[in-house]
């Protein structure tokens, strides 16, 4: 008696926004609140997702779009720098938006405008939305 199994292996892609961190764009010199995420992948054996085997973690840029992976070696302090969505979007209603981009060169204008794909609340001169990623402009 013989018999055959079929195992059904694959792979599944899971994206986290981790928060926001002020810093300089090294592509535009724009200094802004860059979106941090987090990607992890997952072995999946009968579409049940099993075991991470990949674990990166990245900053974009919303004024470029740019993005840049995270060195595992600057996580500990990227982490200590990082600000909740809830903390971001109050910086932003209460006007302290200035103060947290502190020195660098600014964007243009401080002023805020609406997501019109997910409805965040975005600072005017952001290229892209710093919650869903869609271009805004």
């Amino acid at each position: 008696m013989q018999y055959m199994w079929l195992f059904l292996l694959g792979s599944k892609d899971y994206h986290d926004r981790l928060g926001y961190v002020v810093t300089t764009c090294p592509d535009c010199s724009v200094r802004g609140a860059f979106t941090v995420l987090q990607e992890r992948k997952k072995v999946t054996v009968y579409l049940v997702p099993t075991f991470q085997y990949s674990k990166k973690q990245f900053m974009a840029c919303p004024t470029c779009g740019e993005v840049f992976e995270v060195a595992p070696e600057l996580k500990s302090e990227l982490e200590k720098k990082m600000i909740s969505r809830d903390e971001f979007v109050e910086k932003i209603k209460s006007g302290n938006i200035d103060k947290m981009l502190g020195k660098g060169r600014k964007p243009k204008s401080t002023k805020t405008a609406g997501c019109k794909t997910c409805g965040a609340l975005v600072l005017a001169q952001m290229n892209y939305c710093p919650d869903c990623g869609n271009r805004i402009k």
